[in-house]
């Protein structure tokens, strides 16, 4: 079984070989510079580079040969124009902060400011920043559209506008020739599944526009007004993901759209007012993606949004990232009962929040283990870190998380003793969701085997899958 059979095996439900494995396949489950700099030189690569297209988020394409030490079975079709409004066709050697070489589009040229953080200008105006330390990518500091109160300023502005904001909205006659060939190349050089890096979206695109505040507050005071914009942006959308689906629909496995409306403490919107405002655009995504391509749809939000995962379901959305544990009322096990066998959860693997930076490899390894537990029988699961894995992240833990995914993760699922119900009762009681590491320093989750005995525990043979015949 390859690794695009793997998958689709896990999307469609089945129990395949493994539970199949992700790492910057989308800007939302990938790896930041600094960390990835420094799992490179634990594995000690020397000469090369990766490129970089998410100059945003500033996270890279992941090279062929971490892909492989780490059991990855994906691979990402990128945007064009990811970020900032520059394309990805031509790159540059750049050094990030931390001295590793990497290679970024040609038109990459951040300014850098009297206290050593990057900026990014915009027609005389200065758009994003990003902290010196290399941590975390740029955070948006303009919004073209926050003093907008007509619908005629809105029109104006994207009829008119080209740049930054509309890189991702549009999708222009050169990145349909890019895009095509560089679907094509995937297809004819890898078995992993393609995920396109679509990033369909509606309140989060909004928020870059029209300010966050403004965003919220409108759907209070000028719902008329936030509902043209929701409408017209949506519009611009589907037309051209018709025309990227045209040239990219038969080879691309998987592709994404993402609303942030989750906190963690809470949903960030009420449901009737996701269900009237969004879920309609999110719905035509998914009709149109399924309509034009037998790509699956993951969709990605942070937080905790245990109330919207049905209607997500009803609308035809197959997978959901980023599975996030640690959030208010995102009960693993209660996510699996209630969900399990109409979504594939893509994320949820391992805690990004505390046991991934801070624990040990084998906390983080007992992490993932437990996870498996839950997620991993009968398919349904693609092992990824809840969001990015930050440049914190001691290389010994990504280490240690992905190579427990490959062990952990064989079918059947053979991770210690105790049943899937009874560990996640242990779990539950122990409040082990929203605050891991600590629960596993406390060791009041007792399992009835250890990780040792697990590690040499003889394994049976797989079932059989569908998907290999």
């Amino acid at each position: 079984m390859n690794s695009r059979e793997r998958v689709l095996a896990a999307i469609n439900h089945e129990e395949a070989d493994r539970v199949p494995i992700d790492l910057g396949s989308t800007c939302v489950t990938s790896i930041n510079l600094k960390a990835y700099g420094n799992l490179r030189r634990t594995l000690g690569m020397k000469g090369g580079a990766a490129r970089v297209f998410h100059t945003w988020v500033q996270t890279p394409e992941v090279e062929p040969e971490i892909a492989e030490r780490l059991h990855v079975d994906t691979v990402t079709l990128p945007r064009y124009k990811m970020s900032l409004g520059i394309p990805n066709a031509d790159f540059k050697p750049w050094q990030f902060v931390d001295g590793t070489d990497f290679l970024v589009p040609v038109d990459f040229t951040p300014r850098i400011n009297d206290d050593g953080d990057f900026e990014w200008w915009e027609h005389g105006v200065k758009i994003a920043e990003a902290p010196k330390e290399g941590t975390q990518g740029f955070a948006v500091k303009y919004f073209p559209l926050e003093h907008a109160t007509t619908e005629g300023e809105i029109d104006d502005w994207f009829d008119n506008y080209y740049g930054n904001f509309m890189g991702r909205i549009r999708v222009t006659d050169e990145e349909l020739v890019w895009a095509r060939e560089f679907a094509q190349r995937l297809r004819a050089t890898t078995d992993k599944a393609i995920v396109s890096d679509y990033v369909f979206g509606i309140i989060f695109v909004t928020e870059g526009i029209l300010g966050f505040q403004n965003t919220y507050m409108s759907l209070l005071n000028n719902p008329g007004l936030i509902r043209y914009f929701f409408d017209r942006l949506v519009h611009e959308q589907i037309v051209n993901l018709k025309r990227y689906l045209g040239a990219v629909g038969e080879y691309i496995d998987v592709i994404m759209g993402a609303d942030d409306v989750g906190a963690q403490k809470g949903p960030m919107i009420k449901v009737d007012t996701f269900r009237e405002f969004l879920l309609p655009g999110h719905k035509l995504f998914c009709e149109t993606v399924h309509e034009n391509s037998n790509a699956k749809v993951l969709f990605h939000t942070d937080g905790s949004v245990m109330p919207f995962l049905q209607d997500l379901i009803d609308i035809g959305v197959d997978c959901f990232n980023t599975v996030q544990t640690d959030a208010a009322d995102m009960d693993a096990m209660e996510m699996q009962k209630r969900f399990g066998n109409n979504l594939t959860f893509w994320g949820g693997g391992v805690d990004t929040h505390h046991v991934l930076p801070r624990g040990t490899p084998d906390e983080v390894r007992e992490d993932v283990r437990r996870r498996m537990k839950i997620f991993g029988p009968g398919g349904g699961f693609v092992f990824s870190a809840i969001h990015n894995i930050l440049g914190d992240v001691p290389p010994e833990n990504i280490l240690a998380a992905f190579d427990a995914a490959a062990e952990f993760g064989r079918y059947p699922i053979m991770t210690g003793t105790e049943s899937q119900g009874e560990l996640a009762a242990k779990l539950t009681a122990a409040n082990y969701w929203e605050k891991p590491l600590q629960s596993l320093r406390r060791g009041d989750t007792p399992v009835s085997a250890t990780l040792e005995e697990i590690s040499h525990k003889p394994r049976r043979g797989r079932r059989n899958s569908p998907a290999d015949a």
